[in-house]
């Protein structure tokens, strides 16, 4: 029994590497396929556009990457994404900086909400949030009246900081995404709340018989997905300097596929929030290469659709039969 439960281990640790393999060695041929078919791809101005393109992308990754790691699903990010960024672009001219706060504190208020939804009414994390998802994002209807409209020019200073950039290849927004995504590292790895989220997702009735406060695991980990959509949606705001309320619709599959392209296992209990910015930077890559190769926009939904099919069928545990999302 013990030879049979190391093999199966030995598999799972196997499959997650050969995710990270396979993530590492796109990013390099699909980087020199693009350099090829256009030698702007490489240029200073588009790689600061794939760093600013790639930090929201990352910061809906990393926060989803909590929830996976519990065997559960939000999806609710990218509504909550559209939510705080009309919601920004509207405090801004009411309440000048502290509107940045706020919006901090409704990512909170969000994921909270969804983490009550699934710990407490004991509702199943997919229809929780897919619930909450329509909440949201009516929300972000309701605020911006239904229709995009661009930042005033008189709160452009209050934004402006998303055009600073180091040696004019390193975005601040990129910057800023990176400290964030080693803050939910650190809180993952090396502190005892975080490494109760891994073990929920591997054995949730073992860890709550340790003794360990599964029901405070949770909350965490939907609250570090509700803060991490918040600060997608501030980044949304501040790079496109207006309120669009259908903004982080299309990154709602795009944070899953960056977190599962990155190793996260989608059946809990295994992963790093770390390696997102693998799966969050392939997935970019991909994205940014397309427009400057010209591709249809269609195409390129089709593309992402393959992919995200790809990183659930290689990350997709099959020594579970009947498993479903907790």
């Amino acid at each position: 029994m013990q030879k049979e439960n190391s093999m199966w281990s030995k598999l799972a640790f196997n499959r997650e590497t050969m995710i990270k393999l396979f993530s590492l060695v796109s990013v390099i041929v699909i980087s020199c396929v693009f350099c090829v078919m256009s030698p702007a791809f490489l240029s200073r101005r588009n790689l600061l556009n794939i760093l600013k393109d790639l930090s929201p992308v990352l910061m809906l990754a990393c926060g989803e990457a909590f929830v996976l790691m519990l065997g559960s699903i939000d999806l609710s990010t990218g509504c909550i994404a559209s939510c705080a960024a009309v919601m920004l672009t509207v405090l801004l001219g009411k309440i000048g900086p502290a509107a940045y706060l706020v919006v901090l504190g409704y990512g909170v208020f969000a994921g909270l909400f969804n983490g009550v939804a699934h710990t407490y009414l004991q509702i199943p994390s997919f229809i929780a949030t897919l619930s909450t998802q329509a909440i949201w994002q009516s929300c972000a209807y309701l605020l911006s009246g239904g229709q995009p409209l661009a930042m005033l020019p008189d709160i452009w200073p209050y934004v402006n900081w998303g055009k600073a950039s180091f040696f004019e290849c390193v975005p601040l927004l990129f910057v800023v995404a990176f400290l964030v995504l080693l803050a939910y590292t650190v809180i993952s790895k090396y502190t005892g709340i975080g490494k109760t989220v891994f073990a929920v997702g591997s054995n949730e009735r073992a860890t709550w018989l340790m003794g360990q406060n599964v029901r405070l695991a949770k909350m965490l980990a939907f609250l570090m997905s509700g803060l991490g959509a918040a600060i997608a949606g501030i980044f949304f705001a501040v790079k496109l300097k207006s309120r669009i309320p259908t903004v982080g619709v299309q990154y709602n599959m795009l944070g899953i596929a960056a977190a599962v392209l990155g190793g996260v296992q989608m059946t809990g209990g295994r992963g790093s929030v770390f390696m997102t910015l693998l799966g969050a930077l392939l997935i970019t890559i991909i994205q940014n290469g397309m427009n400057v190769i010209g591709v249809d926009g269609l195409w390129q939904q089709i593309i992402f659709g393959a992919l995200m099919l790809a990183a659930i069928f290689m990350n997709s545990d099959k020594d579970h039969k009947g498993l479903v999302v907790k």
